[in-house]
This record gives C-alpha cells, structure tokens and sequence, in this order.
C-alpha cells in the first residue's frame, strides 16, 4: 500500500480543526472516582439512646463529574480519556437536557435528603424501632454531595452506633445503593467509579447492589465485593462474611 502526502492547504486545515477541537467547549461530561467518606466519624448523630464505641470505617464513596454548565475543552477531555480511571460521556446521557444546572443540584439535594430520611426509617425498623414512637433521633450531616446513593450505607451506620454488637470488626468496609422505607436496596450509577475509589480509601470490602453486579467492568485488587438486595442482607454479610455468600465478580 503506498500513501501519498498531504496537500499543504489540508494539513492547514487539520491543523486548524484539532486547534478549534482543543479550544471550543464540547458537551460532555467528565465522570470519575471520588473518594470515600467514613460515616461513623461525626456524618452520623443520634440522640434519644445509648451508643456504642465502633472500630473500622464504613464509607460512603462518591463519584466526581463536572457540573452540567462546565465548559469542558478537547484537551481535557483526552486528558481524562488517557488517565484510564475517567470516563467521558456525552452530557445528556448524565444530565436531562431540558433541565438547568441549578434544577438539576436541587434535585440531587432533594434525592440526598430522602436517602437521609429512608436510611433512618429502615434502620430504626431493623432495630425494632416503631418510628412513630420512637424517642430516637438521626441527624445525617454529609456536604458537597448529592443523590440518592448513600442509602445503604447511612443505614449501616446507624444501625452500627445503636448496637452493642460490632459487626466492621476493624475492618473498612465501603459500599452504595439506594434504600427504600422496607430496607430494600435499589441500584445506581458509576458502580466502577466506587470500586476504585473505595480501594483508594483504604476498603477491603465493598457491599454493592446485586442489581449492579452486571455493571461491573473491572474490581480493584484486594477488594472483596459482595452483593446485596436488602439492609438485612448486608448486616448478616459483615457480619458472617463467608464465601457461600454472593458476590460480584469480574473476568
């Protein structure tokens, strides 16, 4: 096969395309790992009954993507691309198109704040708790994030400092998922974000969604994931951890 050279005038316009690409905004969004937030280092406060001393960590991880209204440029998008734990997709996959930015972070407020209020719900019913009744307060104080994804974990939490048996064992434990009233576990976004984030943090295991697990492209080293459906399943995960118990895998 034999290649010809270029014409000079169509160098000049390649050379002028790439510039323009490098230097117009695009509209993508820029997804990658955040980092792993311990709940049970004052994110959770409850007053109204006796707590106990925990050991270990139970991390909430997070997931960083640019704003809808950020003007993300060809070079930072091949940055990103090339960085190999980011991933670049178009902005109306991530975000409702007809929505504003400022619409679209109230909403997020909105899903963390009942994610907050299921989580409480759910764990206080695990603990035989009649929520009407119940003298028991839980304040959930986590910033700078949003959505509904904490659920599984800040019921964990509480249901960690409530009892007097310590199910982390020392252990950091990560995980995600949504949470209903029930303490059913609903699926989210950006599983393999979490994975790596959660190592990043120091977690050896990680409670996923089992609706999730066929989403996961690619486990960190050292990172047990387990799958699960409901708040009760995940209490009897950590605290039995044995390997007849599902799990997500990779290959």
């Amino acid at each position: 096969m034999r290649f010809s050279r270029l014409p000079r005038i169509s160098v000049f316009f390649v050379a002028l395309f790439f510039t323009a690409s490098s230097l117009a905004p695009l509209p993508y969004v820029v997804v990658s790992p955040g980092a792993g937030t311990d709940v049970l280092a004052n994110v959770i406060k409850i007053s109204g009954a006796p707590t106990y001393a925990t050991t270990g960590k139970l991390l909430v991880t997070t997931v960083l993507a640019t704003s809808p209204d950020s003007h993300i440029f060809g070079l930072e998008l091949l940055y990103a691309w090339m960085r190999g734990t980011s991933i670049v997709l178009p902005r109306d996959v991530v975000f409702p198109p007809e929505k504003t930015a400022k619409q679209i972070q109230s909403e997020f407020a909105g899903d963390m704040k009942l994610s907050q209020d299921n989580a409480s719900s759910a764990a206080l019913g695990y603990l035989g708790f009649a929520p009407s009744q119940s003298a028991v307060k839980v304040t959930i104080n986590l910033k700078a994030t949003g959505g509904p994804s904490g659920g599984l974990i800040f019921a964990l939490g509480i249901i960690e400092k409530l009892s007097p048996i310590d199910f982390l064992h020392g252990r950091v434990v990560a995980g995600t998922g949504t949470i209903d009233l029930q303490g059913a576990v609903g699926p989210i976004g950006g599983i393999d974000e979490k994975l790596i984030a959660a190592k990043n943090s120091g977690a050896s295991v990680f409670l996923a969604p089992s609706t999730n697990c066929n989403d996961v492209h690619h486990i960190p080293g050292g990172l047990k994931v387990y799958s699960v459906s409901s708040l009760k399943e995940a209490v009897s995960v950590l605290k039995d951890a044995r390997n007849s118990i599902p799990h997500c895998t990779w290959q």
